[in-house]
């Protein structure tokens, strides 16, 4: 076997220098035995890695159980404090030598029943101002509407949300009956989105007043537009709405009449501007009784313009029959001409 020069070389460096080798050897085993307690990296298996999830979420639920509890007990610790450190001057002062038990339990009513008041009746008595006097040149009558599905519809769609839709001839509507009546807005919807939508509509100001669902009422768990509260005399207020359940503490102010339901031909309000404008413009009688006239109509709208064709045809058939009248008058009178002339 042939090697090469190199290889000798090699060899021959090795054995020359085997003190060297052997210090090496000696460095490296120590180097080796120093860090042979140092942990390696090693695979983890799945069921290592549930376990610990397991742990962590266990952990989380039970700090969050802890987190709730502190907060119940200090919220339970801060209602019993103001129910029995309160300021008697909210409560209705009666025997104050009756047991602690007891005044408690009277608290406890008096803020049920407080914040129930709250939250179902409006704070005031008198939703509007006082009218002005009769001698003031003002209208006879209080219109009161509903804005959602009456003058604007409410549509959703993806890529633009809730929008509302504008009814057709509702400025028209809003100018006829602003120039005959005192037209107040009475709607279901929170103020914050009724108000840019009466904006929006009615940038001329026909309507003098706003009123949302902060000043209605919530009755055996519905909500009501109680109309006394508007302080105007019954006798002159119409109320045009759809909902019969939100109008149910009035019945006879109402004038129900169908939803809109977004058809862009619609043309109802034209009529309905019409059929208020030809009813109450000269009248002074109660608008409830005028109203209960069209209460036996589904769509009182309808009933109106038919009336309204029929009274036509009326007039022009009187018309036709005067002017034939007219007509024999005349001939009448040509042929005693003659007679005259004759004598």
């Amino acid at each position: 076997m042939n090697t090469c020069a190199c290889n000798y070389k090699l060899i021959n460096i090795l054995t020359l220098n085997s003190k060297y080798n052997q210090n090496t050897f000696l460095s490296s085993h120590h180097i080796w035995s120093k860090y042979q307690h140092v942990i390696l990296p090693r695979s983890v298996s799945n069921s290592s890695v549930r376990t610990e999830k397991s742990r962590l979420k266990q952990l989380l639920i039970r700090s969050l159980k802890i987190a709730s509890m502190a907060f119940g007990v200090s919220l339970i610790a801060f209602g019993g404090y103001s129910l029995v450190f309160e300021d008697d001057e909210l409560v209705q002062k009666g025997n104050k030598n009756i047991p602690l038990i007891i005044k408690i339990y009277e608290r406890l009513c008096f803020k049920i029943e407080f914040y129930h008041k709250m939250f179902t009746i409006p704070a005031t008595k008198k939703l509007l101002p006082d009218s002005l006097p009769d001698y003031y040149d003002k209208p006879q009558y209080t219109l009161v509407l509903e804005i959602t599905d009456l003058l604007v519809h409410p549509e959703w769609s993806y890529s633009t949300g809730w929008r509302f839709k504008k009814r057709p001839n509702v400025d028209y509507f809003l100018e006829r009956v602003g120039k005959i009546f005192e037209v107040v807005v009475y709607t279901a919807e929170n103020g914050y989105i009724a108000s840019p939508i009466l904006d929006e509509i009615d940038p001329k100001g026909w309507i003098q007043y706003r009123l949302s669902r902060q000043c209605t009422e919530f009755r055996n768990g519905q909500l009501v537009k109680n109309i006394e509260r508007i302080n105007r005399d019954l006798s002159k207020v119409i109320v045009i709405d759809w909902n019969t359940s939100w109008t149910q503490l009035h019945p006879y102010n109402t004038l129900i009449i169908p939803r809109w339901n977004g058809d862009e031909n619609d043309n109802s309000l034209i009529d309905l501007a019409d059929f208020l404008k030809v009813i109450f413009e000269k009248e002074e009688k109660d608008a409830r009784d005028i109203l209960n006239r069209y209460k036996k109509y589904d769509d009182p709208i309808k009933a109106f313009r038919e009336d309204q064709r029929i009274l036509k045809e009326e007039t022009k058939d009187e018309e036709e029959k005067e002017q034939e009248i007219n007509k024999i008058e005349d001939n009448n009178k040509s042929w005693f001409s003659w007679i005259s002339w004759i004598y």
